[in-house]
């Protein structure tokens, strides 16, 4: 009997074409397991959306099952994304996977929809979650050394990355967590600068297991000048050279069309793109407001006024 992996994505309407590409990816590369999908969306999410991302996976399909979940309206308490670029409120789904997904699913593998997963992912599946809350990967900083004062927690405890959870949703029921989430916005909303991902460090910082960086390295990791814990920039330069999963978190994502600095592992999304119904797709998500800037400023550095782009990664091994 093959291994199964539960697997949930959160999304709505302006995340269908990556988190397609994302699924294809997963899908391509373990054949040798059962995969569920567990997709949780808003009403922006069409039922030809869901036919597309489907479809999209109809030739997986002896080993691959997707359900959909709909959210019609989360707490009204939640911070607002709207001054943060490319966030919607699909971010906060995450925090209530325990009430949303089947009762009988004790493990899950949250994937944000802006990733490629390059290889199998049955080790990072078989992480002994026992008495933890969460596995996931260390995040780069950016100078923000006070987040032990910002979410109350010791600063040696770390700070990582939501974009690849595995949730041990047991452990998040049996001790009520959706409702203690609430407790910790009410109780420090206006210290939360990072949505979801602070409230779940918030929670789980005595609770969460390390993962290795090969399984979230995220575009934080590929920059230039960048703050880690202490110890592991030798394994940011393993991870570099063969990622198992890669998170285009933050800007320069290779499906915009108005990107200036192309990603180190553009390549790996456009081989996997290549494959699905949305090659060749690009989209321009910015505000009206952002466009005209940049118009502007791409016009007066063809006119050498301004100083070109500075491109902010690093070089790594072209591995596809």
């Amino acid at each position: 009997m093959k291994e199964k992996i539960n697997i949930t994505v959160c999304l709505d309407k302006g995340f269908i074409m990556p988190t397609g590409v994302m699924m294809y990816s997963i899908c391509s590369n373990n054949q040798d397991v059962d995969i569920a999908f567990y997709v949780v969306i808003d009403d922006s999410v069409t039922r030809k959306d869901k036919y597309n991302l489907k479809d999209n996976l109809k030739r997986f399909e002896n080993y691959v099952t997707i359900d959909f979940y709909l959210v019609k309206e989360i707490c009204a308490k939640l911070p607002s994304t709207a001054n943060r670029q490319g966030l919607s409120n699909a971010t906060y789904f995450r925090l209530f996977l325990a009430d949303f997904l089947p009762c009988d699913i004790d493990k899950v593998l949250y994937l944000d929809g802006d990733i490629i997963v390059r290889h199998s992912l049955l080790s990072l599946w078989n992480t002994d979650l026992t008495n933890y809350a969460i596995a996931a990967v260390s995040d780069t900083f950016y100078g923000d050394v006070d987040y032990d004062k910002r979410l109350g927690y010791p600063l040696d405890a770390g700070y990582f990355n939501a974009g690849v959870l595995l949730i041990n949703l047991k452990y998040w029921r049996e001790n009520n967590m959706t409702q203690r989430f609430i407790n910790y916005i009410e109780g420090r909303y206006s210290n939360l600068t990072f949505h979801d991902q602070d409230i779940l460090n918030g929670m789980f910082w005595n609770k969460k297991i390390r993962l290795p960086i090969k399984y979230n390295l995220h575009s934080g990791f590929l920059c230039k000048d960048f703050f880690v814990e202490k110890g592991i920039v030798q394994e940011v330069k393993e991870a570099e050279k063969d990622p198992v999963i890669v998170h285009y978190s933050g800007y320069f994502r290779p499906w915009e069309s108005y990107v200036r600095s192309p990603h180190p592992y553009n390549s790996s999304f456009y081989k996997y793109q290549r494959m699905t119904m949305w090659k060749n797709c690009r989209i321009d998500s910015r505000a009206p407001q952002l466009k005209f800037k940049n118009f502007i400023a791409d016009s007066l550095r063809k006119l050498k006024l301004l100083h070109p782009i500075c491109n902010p990664y690093n070089s790594v091994p072209q591995v596809d």
